[in-house]
């Protein structure tokens, strides 16, 4: 059996939840050999369970997206692949903490295309928190 994974990280913003849910289940649609799993905070997983028609595992302990993909990967037994699911402003911040995380698995960050106005809001706290990444 295959052992990929997809890794849909949660949000605070529902709305960011609700884009990474769709984008991932359009990503999954034709697809199998895929298992999922779920990873954020307590109620932004079960936001995600609540309004996906996907099926997963369930994380939810995590309150960073170094949490997210330290967490996720205890789950991950013999890991072939693994998808995160993501938003373009969390892409860069994402693939680095990945590198790092996950190390000899294979990943590949997909990141949802979000509305120009979005960016500008997250430029800050994206900023901050790579920051924060990078020194911690």
């Amino acid at each position: 059996m295959d052992n990929n994974f997809v890794i849909i990280l949660g949000s605070a913003n529902k709305e960011i939840i609700k884009e990474r849910i769709h984008f991932a289940e359009s990503l999954l649609k034709n697809k199998s050999g895929f298992k999922v799993i779920f990873s954020g905070a307590r109620s932004e997983v079960d936001y995600m369970v609540k309004n996906s028609s996907l099926h997963g595992k369930i994380e939810n302990k995590s309150v960073t997206t170094y949490d997210n993909l330290l967490n996720s990967k205890k789950l991950m037994y013999n890991a072939k692949k693994v998808w995160i699911i993501t938003d373009r402003t969390h892409h860069f911040r994402t693939r680095y903490l990945a590198k790092r995380i996950l190390r000899d698995i294979p990943f590949e960050i997909l990141s949802k295309k979000m509305p120009v106005s979005y960016y500008f809001k997250q430029l800050w706290y994206e900023s901050t928190r790579f920051i924060h990444n990078v020194f911690h």
